[in-house]
């Protein structure tokens, strides 16, 4: 092998070491590995931190006079809230792993057209004969370089498409945490985090709203005549037509049992008192067919006007106590509870 085809095979290999860092340097900087991994440790450590207590009882024996710390123990009511959290975190990584793909395939597109490149630069060479065979081993070992780029863009579209998918499952995982299964309203998860950021409103922005829950009269009674398909069957029916009967805007969900809770947002007095007794007399000429039986059901209803010194807890006790006048009442009717006359207490 003659000396210029010794410094030809330098050369070459020179400048494909120089594209090809260059192409890795790009990639790094787009990656921003070190960032990334810290992205990923934060969510991680947030979902876990927010998990892992569910989890203490069980995993920490207790002993004779061993107490857990008591943020150790959620109460049953977080576990919502953390599957939801969890969703989110794992969310977040998904979309965070899908922009790290999609830079990658613009790398390796960006490292093939600069070996293509300098493949052609060989061809256009006019390089004499004797070095003819160490231009073919280099340009099959750019071939084969381009090659394995295309293989890896055609698995990152593979993974591209199973992380679309994923995410598609996060969001129906979300959806599904905030939504009551057999109604397909909002659950009382959801309504607790509505309310709060209702009272919020109102004390903040003077946004005034209503708060009203509905409770279906006698509904044990239906369960033990009927049976539980057709107590269900009427928690469906009922949550369709009050749906049915409201705005876009209003919030309406699950409360718990046999109960609903609906906030009327913007509403003035007049209008909440038509709303609410429409759906009282919607539900009582309803008709609900159950295995060729016609049953009926009648709502007490119970509802209050949010104050600026409301908090969530005295809005739900005053509609609350509002329902009960109905219960006591006779059942079948609307009742309004009074505004407190002074703003707080003394």
């Amino acid at each position: 092998m003659t000396p210029s085809t010794h410094i030809l095979i330098f050369a070459a290999g020179l400048l494909i070491g120089l594209q090809i860092s260059q192409v890795w340097k790009r990639t790094f900087h787009a990656f921003g590995l070190q960032s990334f991994l810290e992205k990923i440790g934060r969510i991680m450590a947030t979902s876990l931190a927010r998990v892992a207590p569910a989890f203490c009882s069980k995993a920490v024996p207790q002993e004779a006079g061993f107490q857990l710390p008591e943020a150790a123990l959620p109460p049953a009511e977080l576990r919502e809230q953390q599957i939801h959290d969890s969703a989110q975190a794992v969310r977040s990584i998904l979309m965070i792993l899908t922009s790290v793909i999609e830079r990658t395939e613009q790398a390796a597109s960006e490292s093939s057209q600069a070996l293509k490149n300098l493949r052609e630069s060989f061809d256009r060479a006019g390089l004499p004969a004797e070095m003819a065979t160490a231009t073919s081993r280099l340009t099959e070992q750019i071939d084969r370089m381009i090659s394995n780029n295309a293989s890896l863009k055609g698995k990152l579209a593979s993974s591209q498409k199973i992380l679309t998918s994923q995410q598609r499952q996060i969001e129906t995982l979300r959806t599904a945490v905030l939504i009551d299964g057999m109604t397909q309203l909002a659950n009382r998860s959801y309504f607790d985090d509505k309310l709060a950021e209702m009272i919020r409103l109102r004390q903040r922005y003077d946004e005034v709203f209503f708060l009203i829950i509905l409770d279906v009269d006698k509904f044990k009674s239906i369960n033990d005549t009927y049976g539980h398909p057709a107590g269900d069957l009427i928690l469906k029916g009922v949550a369709s037509r009050i749906r049915s009967a409201l705005r876009d805007s209003d919030f309406l969900a699950r409360f718990g049992g046999d109960e609903f809770a609906l906030i009327l947002i913007k509403s003035t007095p007049q209008s909440a008192e038509l709303v609410a007794q429409k759906l009282c007399d919607t539900i009582r000429d309803s008709r609900f067919l159950f295995e060729e039986t016609e049953l009926k059901v009648t709502l007490s209803i119970g509802a209050a006007e949010a104050t600026a010194f409301d908090t969530t807890e005295s809005l739900l006790d005053r509609a609350d106590t509002a329902l009960y006048r109905v219960k006591e009442s006779g059942r079948n009717n609307v009742c309004f509870a009074e505004n407190p006359v002074s703003e707080g207490p003394a």
